[in-house]
């Protein structure tokens, strides 16, 4: 539903992709990166620009957190064991981490329930699959519970984990009003991530009535970057109507890059 299920369709579809961003700055310490998760043929062209970012840090681990759009199961869960499989082929799942995991005394929990029937993360799989020929591995992390609580949970966690592991947050903007709406509405939150006021981000989205789905990812990198001093700079921003051309009802997706200078 997302990307084409043949390797080659898949792998020329990432390349070309890839090639069309590949003059993205190089950042010199990554912390994380903001990436969308809708079918390529609409955000993939902005999702390029942050994983050509990750292609020039070199490092091959990864924590991918994503929102469970049918909030179900609720809490914040960690997949336990093994590897995603796509059409690219397998990736292991970060057994480092899971121990990590396993030894601290916190809200989440192991779960391969909470991943199924979910896309946020499983959309990310095949860009580093693609960039690292399957020699990287990932903790995939669902937050069903978003809330500015649960991502002040997860942040100490992230920051456990990210001396030798990249973030990846996922989440599209505004859905399904038009264009020049949401584009108004995707500013506003942009410049609140930017600022790295998780307090801000989150009044800014009752202001709005944002639609964002997976803010708490998007909080709780925000949340990193700040405890480690960085910044966040927006790399790209789009909405389907880019591809479609239809703008009467499109869906918002930026990348960022979050880094130590």
């Amino acid at each position: 539903m997302f990307y084409p299920a043949g390797r080659d369709d898949l792998s020329g579809m990432i390349d070309q992709l890839l090639s069309r961003s590949r003059d993205v700055a190089e950042f010199r310490k990554i912390i994380g990166v903001i990436v969308p998760h809708a079918g390529y043929i609409y955000s993939g062209y902005t999702a390029s620009f942050a994983f050509n970012a990750i292609k020039k840090d070199g490092r091959r681990k990864f924590v991918l957190v994503g929102p469970k759009h049918s909030g179900y199961p609720y809490g914040t869960y960690f997949y336990p064991e093994g590897a995603w499989e796509t059409p690219l082929g397998s990736c292991k799942i970060d057994e480092d981490a899971l121990n990590y995991l396993h030894s601290m005394r916190n809200h989440i929990r192991a779960s391969a329930e909470a991943f199924g029937e979910e896309h946020s993360i499983e959309v990310q799989v095949p860009w580093l699959q693609y960039i690292y020929k399957e020699d990287c591995e990932i903790l995939p992390i669902s937050m069903g519970d978003q809330s500015l609580e649960r991502a002040e949970e997860l942040a100490p966690v992230l920051e456990g984990l990210s001396q030798n592991r990249i973030i990846v947050a996922s989440s599209d903007l505004t859905h399904y009003e038009p264009a020049r709406m949401a584009n108004a509405k995707d500013s506003d939150m942009i410049k609140a991530i930017e600022s790295l006021d998780v307090a801000s981000f989150y009044t800014v989205m009752e202001r709005i009535n944002a639609s964002t789905c997976g803010y708490g990812p998007i909080a709780s990198l925000m949340l990193l970057t700040r405890k480690l001093g960085g910044k966040m700079k927006l790399l790209n921003h789009s909405n389907s109507g880019d591809s479609s051309g239809d703008y009467s009802s499109v869906v918002g997706y930026a990348s960022f890059v979050a880094y130590q200078e």
